[in-house]
């Protein structure tokens, strides 16, 4: 049977402007949080890739830069706090170890160079997707996560995580608007 809870709490800052004129993906969808630790956020706003065959989506994990990356780095330093894990891949390099030791970021190991520049503050994230989270989850060990798919709308870019330029291609009728 499943364990489906759904509780409510400060969600933080909002993400989407005026939901009643967002477009949405009826139906539902459970998202996969393996690799999140329990308690984990994963916020509104996120993107995710849905599948509406199986009603699933899984998020796209981001990182923010804390050192500058050049094109042929393996190491890359991102701040702490991110969601990557082994087995994830950024910018389609798979992500090898994860040091933790350092006080004021983490240490990703690549089995590969990273590939392009990326400057400090910049977002790097897991994937590409084909929608945005709608409601915030927290990750609970052994409950089901429902969610909604966001396909339209307004989101203010600035307050979500990594977007990758496929990912904006695959939602034409998202604005990704700059405010902040």
């Amino acid at each position: 049977m499943f364990n489906v809870q759904r509780e409510t709490y400060n969600a933080g800052i909002p993400v989407f402007q005026h939901d009643k004129s967002l477009q949405v993906l009826t139906g539902g969808f459970t998202l996969n949080v393996s690799g999140y630790p329990d308690g984990a956020i994963i916020g509104s706003g996120t993107v995710i890739m849905v599948d509406e065959s199986a009603r699933t989506a899984v998020a796209v994990k981001t990182a923010v830069v804390t050192k500058a990356i050049v094109t042929a780095d393996t190491s890359i330093e991102v701040a702490k706090g991110h969601p990557l894990a082994v087995g994830d891949k950024v910018n389609g390099k798979t992500i090898s170890a994860i040091n933790k030791a350092e006080t004021t970021h983490d240490v990703v190991e690549l089995a590969a160079a990273y590939g392009k520049a990326e400057a400090i503050g910049n977002k790097i994230g897991s994937g590409d997707g084909n929608a945005l989270l709608y409601n915030p989850v927290q990750v609970k060990a052994g409950n089901v996560h429902p969610v909604t798919a966001v396909v339209g709308g307004m989101v203010y870019a600035r307050r979500i995580g990594f977007v990758s330029a496929a990912t904006k291609a695959a939602l034409p009728n998202v604005i990704f608007s700059q405010t902040k």
